[in-house]
């Protein structure tokens, strides 16, 4: 069903027949007057279904989803689309585009870490927007979707907390040697896929902090040197994924010194932010929080069960600070060969060591 938002998302240089050039419409399958929601939903159904993890191998498919990455870049960010709309293409800076692997990643995840982040709250979001009824006011509607947003997200941690329980207890069990092999052989497998590295070392570090912080350890790296350099035929693909890397370490550091209702409260409104002015800056710090705020209740919830014994808890809280070394590949023997930071290439002062 067709669905109208604010009215300045249809911006009057894009109205049908003032468009200097339609190509990115058109790759989109939207008009020229298509709301950001429009254009959203048109990008998350054509990607989805030539995405490189669904179509290895297969130049066509990757041509076609760089194209619609690159037309979903434009067209999702007003400013970028006003310019395109009054000037062009060639107007546009290539130090603006951000791989494509990258661009869909931040917006709706990876099928292939489901298991690892459950949904993002933002496509939850706007798939409840969507199933609100058109009679009612949009700011009513967008209510009752951040309402019934919070529903789904608690039923994604659940998931998540049950999941992740269920992959460390093989350590808490007392067999940890099988539990290393075991998410080492995860991680390897999951760096091959598209935007790989990024979801590992981000869900990695989220773990691999908060686990220490329970266990009363420093962290003996993080935020510091030893991220690899964004040179060679690689680099363009790369420098997003660090970029994102290091976002989610900063946003982890940010929670540490706000309160949670500050720090979710600011989720929220990037939601909303994303809905009226939207930008690749604004989704991008959402998924962040989001990412963030998620791991860190799965984590609470695993270190802080009431009917768990204290050593069973301490035995999890290790667990989990081993899952995030591995699944960050930072250091030997996890170290892979797309790994974004190489920690054994650096050397950091006593005082960064553990407690």
């Amino acid at each position: 069903m067709p669905i109208l938002f604010y009215r300045e998302l249809r911006i009057i240089e894009h109205l049908k027949g003032m468009v200097r050039e339609t190509g990115y419409y058109d790759t989109l399958g939207v008009n020229v007057d298509a709301t950001y929601f429009e254009i959203r939903k048109a990008y998350y159904l054509k990607a989805t279904q030539v995405h490189p993890d669904k179509n290895p191998g297969d130049p066509k498919a990757a041509e076609e989803f760089r194209a619609l990455g690159e037309a979903f870049q434009v067209l999702s960010d007003r400013t970028m689309r006003a310019r395109f709309g009054k000037h062009g293409k060639l107007c546009i800076s290539q130090d603006y585009w951000i791989h494509t692997d990258t661009t869909y990643c931040i917006m709706f995840g990876s099928e292939r870490f489901e298991d690892y982040i459950g949904q993002f709250a933002m496509n939850t979001f706007y798939s409840l927007l969507e199933m609100e009824e058109e009679t009612l006011d949009l700011e009513v509607r967008k209510e009752k979707a951040i309402e019934k947003m919070g529903a789904f997200r608690k039923e994604r941690e659940e998931k998540l907390i049950k999941f992740m329980k269920d992959r460390i207890q093989p350590f808490v069990d007392g067999r940890k040697d099988e539990f290393v092999k075991l998410v080492d052989s995860e991680a390897r497998t999951l760096s091959t896929v598209a935007c790989g590295e990024y979801m590992l070392h981000s869900i990695g570090h989220v773990y691999w902090a908060k686990a220490r912080q329970e266990l009363g350890k420093k962290r003996a790296f993080g935020g510091l040197d030893g991220w690899v350099e964004n040179k060679g035929p690689r680099a363009y693909e790369m420098r997003p994924q660090i970029g994102s890397a290091k976002e989610a370490e900063r946003v982890v550091l940010q929670q540490d010194m706000m309160e949670p209702e500050d720090f979710e409260d600011r989720f929220r409104t990037r939601i909303i932010q994303d809905l009226e002015a939207p930008t690749f800056g604004i989704r991008w710090d959402a998924a962040m929080l989001d990412l963030v705020i998620t791991l860190s209740n799965v984590s609470h919830a695993i270190f802080k069960e009431p009917t768990v014994p204290e050593d069973v808890l301490k035995l999890r809280a290790e667990a989990l600070e081993m899952f995030g070394m591995i699944f960050q590949g930072a250091t030997a023997p996890f170290l892979r060969e797309g790994s974004l930071r190489n920690e054994d290439e650096v050397e950091y002062p006593d005082s960064d060591m553990d407690m």
